[in-house]
């Protein structure tokens, strides 16, 4: 676990290599226009891609930073119409924007500072400060560098077969949610899934203890029932597309955020019903931006945690807002399987290996998860916890 600590410590530059970079022409902001960057110097990119994650070492190997920079003197991070940040932002205001960056550059230390360009010097920005259309930066104390939050592409299908793991937990979550977080609806439900199954356990784990600041419980998988929820089937496709995220507004509460395409939402009405022409929602059907989600049973035991559902909203906010400089970094984007796994859905209703080429790893995971290696990886998390706090 120690490498994966590489993510969080502080690593030093030589004094020339800082005041090298530190020594550039004055940023310039696009009427308009809300940026957010970060300082390459404290960015390290990550290392050539594995082939596959099998276990809790390649994961952290993965997720691990090299010592490589990139090579411009800022890494443009997020950038769009200020009106479009604001939908988001709402009565958080800057607090909003300081809560994404920090998930994007140092989730679980927070050691950064947003500051604003203004009045030809970089000022700091505070929680209530009104957000403006101006060039904000992540700023980290000298010499700390940091991997930047990798990227979900979400590639390929996400709908459940009738038999496997992925039946099970649409059983345990249809068992313990059984309505719709948003409409309510009863039928009919999908289990809507978090995080990616393609991204696997391995990863899972260490997304689960970044973002909830917990240790993950003993074996878990990424198809444990806390990884999902049930959504009705307009909702579940825009969960699933990372257009649409909960943000978090207290304690078994979130707030809708839909994150389509602004193009899209010009002549549509995304109603928690489905999509309507404007002018054709005749049974006056709630908008799915600002309604309300709650676990319909709150009290058990294994309900999402807010940090994942923090994790997925990052991912919304970065596909919507992520500017190309970010998400074409060298290997920045989750290992996700590119090949048809255990639960998803075909029209032909088989499951033969050619159309399951991951068979072999799927029905190996309960090798995998031998009685040895969860005693390592549990203590290895346990330890790598208590590092952090």
């Amino acid at each position: 676990m120690s490498s994966f600590l590489g993510l969080f410590k502080k690593k030093k530059k030589t004094a020339e290599k800082q005041n090298n970079l530190h020594g550039k022409s004055e940023p310039i902001a696009t009427p308009s226009l809300l940026s957010l960057d970060i300082y390459s110097h404290h960015v390290h990119l990550y290392s050539d891609p594995l082939p596959i994650i099998s276990n809790n070492a390649l994961a952290i190997q993965a997720l691990t930073p090299g010592n490589d920079f990139p090579h411009t003197t800022s890494t443009h991070l997020l950038s769009g119409p200020l009106i479009e940040f604001l939908q988001y932002s709402c009565q958080e205001a800057s607090h909003w924007l300081i809560n994404i960056a920090h998930d994007i550059c140092d989730p679980v230390n927070r050691r950064g500072s947003l500051v604003i360009w203004r009045e030809q010097q970089w000022l700091l920005v505070t929680d209530t400060d009104p957000l403006t259309a101006s060039l904000y930066r992540y700023d980290l104390p000298m010499g700390v560098t940091v991997g930047l939050a990798k990227i979900s592409l979400r590639a390929g299908k996400s709908h459940t077969s009738t038999t496997g793991n992925a039946s099970t937990m649409a059983d345990h979550v249809r068992q313990r949610d059984g309505k719709c977080w948003v409409s309510q609806a009863v039928r009919p439900l999908l289990n809507s899934h978090i995080c990616p199954k393609r991204m696997g356990d391995h990863t899972a784990q260490i997304i689960f203890a970044t973002f909830t600041s917990t240790d993950p419980p003993p074996n878990l998988s990424i198809f444990d029932e806390i990884f999902g929820l049930n959504l009705s089937m307009t909702l579940d496709d825009l969960f699933d597309l990372y257009q649409l995220g909960f943000h978090f507004v207290a304690p078994d509460l979130y707030e809708c955020h839909l994150f389509v395409d602004s193009d899209d939402t010009v002549d549509l009405d995304y109603t928690i019903s489905g999509t309507f022409e404007r002018g054709d929602n005749y049974f006056n059907s709630p908008l799915i931006h600002g309604q309300h989600a709650s676990p319909p049973h709150p009290l058990h035991n294994n309900i999402p945690p807010p940090g994942l559902f923090r994790w997925h909203y990052l991912q919304c906010v970065i596909k919507k807002f992520g500017h190309n400089n970010y998400k074409e970094l060298q290997n920045i984007n989750f290992l996700e399987l590119p090949l048809q796994m255990e639960g998803d859905f075909d029209d032909d209703g088989t499951d033969s290996e050619a159309q399951w080429p991951s068979m072999a790893l799927d029905l190996g995971r309960n090798a995998e998860n031998s009685v040895r290696e969860h005693a390592e990886h549990h203590q290895a998390v346990e330890n790598w916890i208590s590092s952090m706090t």
